[in-house]
C-alpha cells in the first residue's frame, strides 16, 4: 500500500468529509414522514397568486377515492378539476388528469402534476410553485 503523502492528506480528508455529507444527505430524505390522506370529499377554496396579479378565490370541491379523483369548480375551468388518477409520495400529491381540453384557457389551471401536501384533522393544503412568485392553493376541509 503506497505511503500518504503530505499533498494526498487534504485530499483524503476532503474525499471522507464529501462521503459523510453525502451519507447525511440521503439520511434526512429517508426519514421524510409520509402524509396520511384519508379518502372522501373536501370543500374549499383555490387562489392563484402572484405579485403582479390579482386573482379570485374559486370555491372548489375534491373527491379522492381509491386512487381516483374527481372534483368540480364555481367558476368555469379555474381550476379545471374534471377526474383522473392521484398518487402520494410522501408529501407530495401527483395528479393525471384524463380529461380532454380545448386549448382555449390556460392550461396550467388542470388539476394536474405535483402538489406539495399537507394534512391535519381533516383539512389539506395543495400548492405547488411556478416561476416569477406564481402559486396555486387549494385549502381544503373534509
Amino acid at each position: 500500500m503506497p505511503k500518504l503523502t503530505y499533498r494526498m492528506r487534504p485530499i483524503l480528508i476532503s474525499l471522507l468529509l464529501l462521503s459523510l455529507l453525502a451519507g447525511v444527505s440521503a439520511c434526512e430524505q429517508s426519514f421524510e414522514t409520509p402524509v396520511q390522506l384519508a379518502e372522501g370529499t373536501y370543500s374549499g377554496h383555490f387562489i392563484r397568486s402572484s405579485p403582479a396579479a390579482k386573482y379570485a378565490a374559486a370555491e372548489v370541491t375534491l373527491v379522492l377515492k381509491d386512487g381516483r379523483f374527481s372534483g368540480s369548480s364555481n367558476i368555469s375551468r379555474y381550476p379545471a378539476i374534471c377526474t383522473g388518477t392521484y398518487q402520494i409520495k410522501g408529501t407530495t400529491i401527483e395528479f393525471q388528469n384524463e380529461c380532454f381540453f380545448t386549448a382555449d384557457f390556460d392550461w396550467s389551471l388542470i388539476l394536474s402534476g405535483t402538489f406539495h401536501l399537507s394534512a391535519s384533522d381533516g383539512d389539506i393544503v395543495l400548492f405547488r410553485e411556478f416561476g416569477e412568485g406564481v402559486m396555486d392553493t387549494y385549502r381544503l376541509k373534509k
